[in-house]
């Protein structure tokens, strides 16, 4: 009976450690534990989603720096079009990730291109950051631009909506 009992807990020490091993450290962390960044699932919290297309509305349209000089026409489906002194500097897909539910107050927006450059090809600089600060009101917040210049200086450009987006 001792024998047994003690081949019971031999074969339970055995399973528990290949569940362990195939289970645990395999399957579920990607096979090279939490170091794996593709096999990790970033949590921001309870019952928190991704909720972009509440945020799109809010993109859409013209906005325009606080000194007329810049302007950025923002669609789900053309992504963003920067221009400087009227002239094209940048046309690129536009990602971001809109977290919900509560307050928001930044949401990071990724551009696929950076370079900002003339259609003459002028180097403008390269975007450092780039989001959507909600603001206090009811109104679309503002559009923040950090730019870095080609001479290793940085430029914010802050954008209101002036238009909304048509059809």
């Amino acid at each position: 009976m001792i024998r047994s009992f003690l081949a019971g807990i031999l074969v339970g020490i055995t399973l528990s450690g290949l569940y362990k091993h195939f289970v645990t450290d395999r399957i579920m962390d990607g096979g090279n534990g939490m170091e794996n960044p593709d096999a990790a699932f970033p949590l921001d919290g309870d019952r928190t989603y991704v909720d972009n297309s509440d945020l799109w509305p809010v993109l859409e349209g013209t906005w325009e720096g606080e000194n007329g000089r810049w302007q950025a026409v923002i669609g789900e489906k053309s992504g963003i079009v920067l221009r400087a002194d009227g002239e094209t500097v940048l046309t690129s897909p536009l990602y971001f990730t809109y977290l919900r539910p509560g307050k928001v107050d930044w949401t990071e927006l990724e551009p696929e291109e950076r370079e900002l450059a003339t259609p003459d090809g002028v180097p403008l600089g390269k975007i450092e950051d780039f989001g959507h600060e909600a603001g206090s009101g009811e109104g679309s917040g503002t559009l923040v631009l950090k730019l870095e210049r080609p001479d290793d200086s940085e430029k914010t450009v802050t954008f209101q909506k002036i238009q909304e987006q048509e059809g």
